[in-house]
């Protein structure tokens, strides 16, 4: 088999969308002729809560290796920066770790020690006096790892990959403050110089892709579309229960730019009209990360105390019951879809076959995504949202099955397992 070392910094049990990509890597390239050396962060069980992520991490490095794999965990140290929040909270000492923060930006780039996870690149460097791999694959965010990645790759004469979730110094969703706006323009100038070095790169959808291709002119001979997808045999073996209760899910963090309040304004709307006793919404692990919306929803929870519930994260084998005995799933989207970009929370919605109610600020219903299919329903404005509840509500109540038309084969092509057997037909190509 040929090897492949992956640097990453998310991986379960993180409960993170971004710690899926790695672990899909892990679990799926062997399957496909590659023996995957993934060196990683050590996190804990259970995170539920932000602070938790600037914890030391307990326990001694950890290697779990066979015949398929090897995965390296490594316990990361605390930053003063981040024992400041893990012991005073994310609103004091803001000054100060603002100061740290702006001085680690600019740093470490020059300066290794400067990033705390530096740990990932001398891990990386020690395998690879040992171990010959064949291939070097960074997945960003931290964009840090295209750095540690270039370095191997240069000093052991190792093709490199630099896979993006989200764009870099083009992300859509990029802050646009002065201050920002001069990071990115720092930060610009190396990754051009990553970019011109890599074998590939690979990211979820052709709008990251086109302007990443746009502003550095890389060679299209050196993109890839790597999509997002879904674990989707995790859902095989769940059967449906038939239960007498409306569950409205949304999973997943929340950001300061979705529509909340839309969601919140619909959902009002449609208990005042229909005033439903067999109705229950569930937010699960949205405090896991802050956002201006959490307060209104605990707020909204007040107000429908029998029909709001929030519960923590939840590990992706205990969420997937959650998702699998939903009757809608809710999408919060400030854009819309139509450059490509599709979230991982959609590829998982829809392999539960349950219907997806998208509530998004732009109004187009223009997607790459099953255009036009029964799998995912938008909505702009409470009204909309309040509509569409009902509509399906009203068939829940009839009996009537409100289940997708999307078939097994259609299930395949959004796993991840699928696009971890593109990647591999790429680079066995070379």
């Amino acid at each position: 088999m040929r090897k492949i070392l992956i640097l990453c910094y998310d991986f379960p049990p993180l409960p993170s969308i971004g710690a899926q990509r790695p672990s899909s890597f892990l679990s799926h390239f062997p399957k496909y002729g590659f023996h995957p050396v993934i060196i990683t962060r050590k996190w804990k069980e259970n995170i539920i809560s932000h602070t938790e992520y600037f914890e030391t991490d307990e326990g001694i490095e950890e290697i779990i290796k066979n015949n398929l794999s090897t995965l390296i965990r490594i316990p990361e140290k605390q930053s003063f920066k981040n024992r400041l929040i893990a012991k005073h909270g994310m609103n004091k000492f803001v000054l100060i770790r603002k100061l740290i923060s702006f001085a680690e930006v600019f740093f470490k780039w020059v300066f290794p020690n400067s990033d705390d996870k530096f740990y990932i690149y001398k891990k990386a460097n020690e395998y690879l006096q040992k171990n010959k791999v064949d291939f070097i694959l960074a997945t960003g965010e931290p964009f840090i790892l295209f750095k540690y990645a270039h370095s191997l790759s240069k000093e052991y004469n190792i093709p490199m990959l630099l896979d993006y979730r989200d764009g870099w110094t083009t992300n859509h969703t990029k802050n646009t403050s002065p201050l920002n706006l001069i990071r990115l323009k720092f930060e610009s100038f190396f990754e051009k110089k990553y970019l011109k070095k890599a074998l590939l790169y690979c990211s979820v959808s052709e709008g990251v892709i086109h302007e990443i291709e746009k502003k550095y002119s890389v060679p299209s001979s050196k993109k890839f579309l790597l999509k997002n997808g879904a674990e989707t045999d995790k859902f095989k073996s769940i059967a449906k229960k038939q239960k007498k209760t409306f569950n409205l899910i949304y999973a997943g963090t929340l950001y300061d730019s979705s529509p909340v309040n839309e969601l919140l304004d619909g959902l009002d709307k449609f208990f005042t009209k229909s005033n439903p006793e067999n109705c229950k919404v569930t937010f699960i692990g949205i405090r896991l990360k802050p956002c201006k919306h959490i307060d209104s929803i605990e707020r909204f929870k007040l107000k429908y105390p029998s029909k709001i519930e929030i519960i923590d994260s939840l590990p992706p084998e205990k969420l997937s019951h959650y998702l699998v005995d939903a009757s809608l799933l809710v999408l919060l989207l400030m854009k819309s879809q139509k450059q490509g970009i599709i979230g991982g929370k959609t590829y998982e919605y829809a392999a539960t076959r349950n219907p997806i109610l998208v509530v998004q600020e732009e109004r187009t219903e223009e997607t790459p995504f099953f255009q036009g299919r029964d799998i995912q329903c938008f909505t702009f404005t409470a009204d909309e949202v309040a509509e569409k509840i009902e509509l399906y509500y009203n068939k829940f109540q009839q009996g009537i099955s409100i289940q997708t038309s999307i078939t097994d084969e259609e299930i395949f092509s959004i796993s991840r397992e699928y696009q971890v057997k593109l990647l591999a037909e790429k680079l066995n190509s070379f």
